[in-house]
């Protein structure tokens, strides 16, 4: 049994996420659960405040894919 050669190996898989993905969400996910929290706070029932938050995570995933083209 011999081993295989440079292009007889199996191909290895990238990463789930590239690094950008990862701080993209990361930042809209930490700005969304912000806003959402400061809407509960600010006296707007809880659910309208998650859908705040939701609307702004997503606002900020668009704007950050736009600025870190």
């Amino acid at each position: 049994m011999t081993l295989p050669s440079g292009d007889d190996r199996p191909h290895q898989p990238g990463p789930l996420l590239t690094s950008r993905a990862v701080v993209i969400l990361l930042a809209s996910v930490v700005i969304g659960l912000i806003i959402a929290g400061l809407c509960a706070l600010g006296g707007i029932p809880i659910p309208l405040a998650a859908v705040t938050g939701l609307a702004a995570a997503g606002a900020v995933a668009m704007g950050l894919h736009k600025i870190m083209e």
